[in-house]
């Protein structure tokens, strides 16, 4: 089954806990696309990446999210961080739900971060999650990594 992940959980939906903690997903010349957790809710979870991009990789993802109002500008095109997301036979496109939050220049050693977040609906736990990342116009090829949710231990009936 193919499906397009909903845009977020109601703001009345509680947490029951962290189940993935910090990881690194995919790493390239310049580029790191880190978990920073995964959420779990009683009706799906709450992925949460950080993308982070230095010197030509952080200039490419700052030209591709540029505000595209210059009516001069030959190229009215942009692009963003692609998140797919494969549980058990379901697989879709991940949507952010909150707007990325887009920085640059914030030290001298980082360029250009973005920190998507994404609601995946009806994940029962355990469960497999693939998640395929890509962003091919600033140097990161799709890169696939497998998240395991397992049960949250503290959570109450």
């Amino acid at each position: 089954m193919r499906r397009r992940w909903p845009a977020a959980p109601p703001p009345s939906w509680r947490g029951v806990g962290i189940v993935h903690g910090r990881s690194v997903l995919a790493a390239g010349l310049g580029i790191t696309v880190e978990l920073i957790d995964l959420l779990r809710y009683p009706a799906g979870v709450e992925l949460r990446l950080a993308l982070t991009a230095y010197g030509h990789a952080a200039q490419q993802a700052r030209y591709e999210t540029r505000p595209l109002t210059d009516p001069g500008d030959p190229s009215p095109r942009w692009s963003f961080l692609r998140t797919h997301v494969r549980a058990g036979d379901l697989t879709g496109e991940a949507d952010p739900y909150q707007a990325p939050i887009l920085s640059t220049g914030t030290t001298r050693l980082i360029d250009f971060r973005t920190t998507p977040r994404y609601w995946i609906d009806g994940i029962p736990a355990p469960v497999s999650l693939m998640v395929t990342v890509e962003w091919a116009r600033i140097g990161l090829a799709a890169t696939s990594s497998t998240i395991e949710i397992g049960p949250v231990p503290h959570a109450l009936p």
